[in-house]
């Protein structure tokens, strides 16, 4: 495990853990991109940053992509059902439209809704994940109020090889993983495909007046991916490449009608053209151009079409300069909407400039971000970054940072028939955090404070007192202040990792919570190995949280408790099993919407080693 700071409150489990001589350690000089757009060591950052590797996913076991974020700190999710039901993650108290997913650096959401369809993102495409937590649209634009999740798929590394994976389980779920890739001469590449299919779960729980109209069916979910990267070295600093995401889910919810199937098919892609290029000693250059899709078909009484289209540009320069790096860019982002609703527009442009710097000298590390975003519907936003970092002693450091960010309004917002208010203006945030890290050895703890104040927040509202029309505003306002705990030790052999957010992410008007978001949460990871067995625990848990705004429907807390053990029967081919709410908890993460009860996985894996 890298920088995978997990602390909590919490846990019990034995996760895919690691051998008293073999524990991992927390790895200072882990390089990253997303907290600064250019590779930095991570021990040099100001930036809240953590990571989730390859060896991490393989542990998790049968898990989903939402599943394995809600064990990094200041990560929440909420989901309308089980397997392929629309997923949300709330970022440090923040919108579930607040958090900009990346795959590959590619934007992949739907400019209709303004989210991202994180259920389907399978895991077997993943590789790697990083998290960045606080403001960054100083780096990425819009969206990135409480922060960014950046999604890497598989990547051909050392000699070429194949690797395998399948599961069975509870719900008559099925999962298949294959791929093949590698390097050889001056190329390096990676294709992975997979599919999953399960009955799930009914998507309304016996709380939902819709379940007394004999819906109670289980509703079905089924997953076909691929992913291929292909790179050249040309030569020395000189490499061209593609990479390419597609995943196809057809998922299965409830309605109001006993009669009808209600299912949606939707496809995520990605798919870009780079060249990398050492212009030379100082000065990195990267060209990337490609577009992100999300293609959504709703079946129910009648089929509902939203297709979003985002073509991408991208041109950096990472030169050199003193003791850190300068950062200039630009960026265009061309989204285009179309489907059976008629927006009275369908396409906007975002032309964007960014400059920056990072250093680390010294005991002093240093970060600067401006960035201007020119949108064709609402004018220019400016935004900004400063963080400060300062080593103490050795295993000591302090920082403190600032920075503001804005997330633009969706189409439904702007222009949906009937409804949208074209006036609208971007929400907006300022955000200052401060932290302290203590880092020796596999010893990492770390606490971060924040306090985030988001305005100009859309909310529905009638377009006059007593009026039956309502329509979107900038009306409200938000306070997310909070703070993240983490940390990851080895003790007598066995890795333990924990987390704990401390947060009040209330309406600054009202003083209430907001929905779906409780004032504490965190987890805890327990393993290790004996022999060829790998045996992990693991308890996740949260407080109680609210489905509405005046704070009167509310929703109790819970702990789930999930146990994993894996044998490896040699050096490339494992047998895992997992079992998941091992004491049948019965909790909610929407209200009235279903959620697993206690169930099982096994499965197996061929995974040469590198």
């Amino acid at each position: 495990m890298k920088r995978n700071i997990k602390l909590g409150l919490a846990s019990l489990a034995l996760v895919n853990g690691v051998g008293a001589d073999q524990l991992p350690v927390y790895q200072l000089d882990d390089i990253v991109v997303t907290a600064t757009r250019a590779p930095q060591p991570i021990q040099n950052l100001v930036a809240d940053m953590s990571v989730i590797s390859a060896a991490d996913i393989r542990a998790a076991g049968h898990s989903t992509l939402a599943e394995v974020l809600q064990f990094q700190p200041g990560v929440e999710i909420s989901s309308n059902g089980g397997p392929g039901a629309t997923t949300s993650v709330y970022l440090r108290g923040a919108n579930a439209g607040h958090t900009l997913v990346l795959v590959d650096g590619m934007r992949i959401g739907s400019a209709t809704t303004g989210s991202t369809a994180l259920e389907n993102i399978p895991l077997d495409q993943v590789e790697r994940i990083e998290i960045l937590r606080g403001p960054a649209s100083h780096l990425y634009g819009s969206e990135a109020i409480g922060g960014v999740i950046q999604i890497f798929t598989r990547s051909g590394k050392g000699a070429l090889a194949a690797n395998f994976s399948a599961s069975v389980g509870s719900f008559n779920t099925q999962t298949l993983s294959a791929g093949y890739g590698g390097e050889f001469g001056d190329n390096r590449f990676s294709l992975q495909v997979g599919h999953k299919e399960t009955d799930g779960i009914s998507a309304y729980a016996p709380g939902n007046p819709g379940y007394k109209n004999q819906n109670q069916d289980k509703d079905g979910y089924r997953n076909t991916n691929l992913s291929m990267k292909l790179a050249r070295t040309l030569a020395a600093g000189h490499e061209i490449g593609v990479d390419g995401f597609a995943s196809q889910g057809r998922g299965h919810y409830d309605g109001y009608s006993s009669t009808t199937d209600y299912y949606r098919d939707q496809t995520l892609s990605a798919f870009n053209a780079y060249s990398k290029n050492r212009i030379n000693d100082r000065w990195q250059s990267l060209v990337r151009i490609g577009t992100g899709s999300d293609h959504s078909n709703d079946y129910s009484a009648v089929k509902d079409v939203f297709n979003t289209d985002q073509n991408q540009f991208l041109w950096q320069n990472d030169i050199a300069a003193g003791p850190g790096t300068a950062l200039l860019g630009v960026e265009r982002v061309e989204q285009k909407v179309d489907g059976t609703t008629a927006y009275s527009a369908s396409s906007r442009a975002i032309q964007s400039y960014f400059a920056g710097y990072q250093a680390h000298a010294g005991l002093h590390s240093f970060q600067l971000n401006l960035r201007n975003d020119d949108n064709s519907q609402f004018g220019s936003h400016g935004t900004g970054y400063l963080g400060y970092g300062y080593q103490l002693a050795p295993q000591w450091r302090v920082g403190a940072a600032l920075g503001n960010a804005f997330k633009a309004p969706s189409f439904n917002d702007l222009y949906y028939p009937g409804a949208g208010n074209p006036d609208l203006r971007p929400e907006r945030s300022r955000n200052k955090e401060a932290s302290l890290h203590y880092d020796s050895g596999a010893h990492h703890f770390s606490t971060v404070v924040f306090d985030n104040q988001v305005s100009d927040l859309i909310a529905w509202m009638p377009i006059a007192p007593g009026s039956w029309t309502w329509k979107p505003a900038n009306v409200n306002q938000a306070s997310l202040r909070g703070a993240t705990l983490s940390g990851s030790t080895a003790v007598g052999g066995f890795r333990i990792d924990a987390n704990l957010t401390l947060q009040k992410p209330e309406d600054a008007t009202t003083g209430k919570l907001l929905i779906n978001r409780a004032e504490q949460h965190g987890a805890v990871k327990l393993g290790r190995d004996l022999g060829a067995w790998k045996l992990a625990g693991e308890w996740v848990f949260s407080g109680e949280r609210y489905s509405d705004a005046g704070n009167t429907l509310k929703m109790g807390g819970y702990g789930l408790v999930n146990v994993s053990a894996g044998y490896s029967l040699d050096k490339e081919w494992s047998l895992q099993a997992r079992v998941n709410n091992l004491f049948d908890k019965q909790y909610e993460l929407v209200r009235a919407y279903g959620t697993p009860g206690v169930n099982v996985f096994v499965g197996v894996r061929y995974q040469p080693a590198k």
